[in-house]
């Protein structure tokens, strides 16, 4: 018997789902999914994540409209840039079809710990509690394969993070990690290119 037997075959399966059918997800197994994946470690067990559940598609319109804005307001320093953010633009705009969008947040690193890093270059972007999020996150989007809904974790709407916090009353003391776009598809993509363990695998 394989010893991952049922875990890796949902990790290898896992896809990042980018067109969603219209099917809704229902939202007591969204919710009974964030509750299991809340079981992940965290910084000295804060747990300091929060989630903030939307399926109202008036407010992904009005991100998607704001995201659009400020990546236009953007245009014109450098026309290299403005070229490859015609293609590039609607990566930023995937939730917009979504039929749950989950906002999963962290609790902002305090002066103690942005003290602990600020002399090492090297780890000035370091944040427990955002990696305890990222812990979450993969066991969300691991729950997800399990019950055949389809994920994607986006970042890139975070051009708006302040205006996206202040429409969803998240606090101050909170930062927006990530978007996971959760819904049911047609057709799963192929699978992705994936490194020989050779290549990332080093051991002194």
């Amino acid at each position: 018997m394989e010893y991952f037997e049922g875990i890796s075959t949902v990790i290898k399966r896992r896809r990042s789902i980018r067109k969603f059918n219209k099917q809704p997800v229902d939202m007591n197994m969204v919710k009974k999914i964030i509750d299991i994946a809340s079981h992940a470690p965290s910084n000295n067990n804060r747990q300091g994540w929060k989630f903030y559940v939307t399926e109202d598609a008036k407010l992904k319109k009005a991100f998607y409209d704001l995201i659009l804005k400020k990546l236009k307001d953007r245009n014109h320093q450098s026309k290299v840039v403005d070229n490859l953010m015609v293609d590039y633009e609607k990566h930023f705009v995937h939730f917009k079809n979504a039929p749950v969008v989950v906002v999963c947040c962290f609790v902002k690193p305090n002066r103690f710990q942005t003290k602990i890093f600020e002399t090492d270059q090297e780890n000035q972007h370091m944040t427990g509690e955002l990696i305890s999020l990222s812990l979450v996150i993969q066991n969300m989007l691991l729950l997800a394969e399990s019950a055949g809904i389809g994920t994607l974790v986006m970042t890139s709407p975070l051009v708006i993070a302040q205006d996206i916090k202040q429409m969803l009353g998240i606090p101050e003391k909170n930062a927006i990690g990530a978007f996971v776009c959760m819904g049911h598809y047609d057709e799963r993509p192929d699978p992705p290119r994936h490194y020989e363990l050779e290549k990332i695998l080093h051991i002194k």
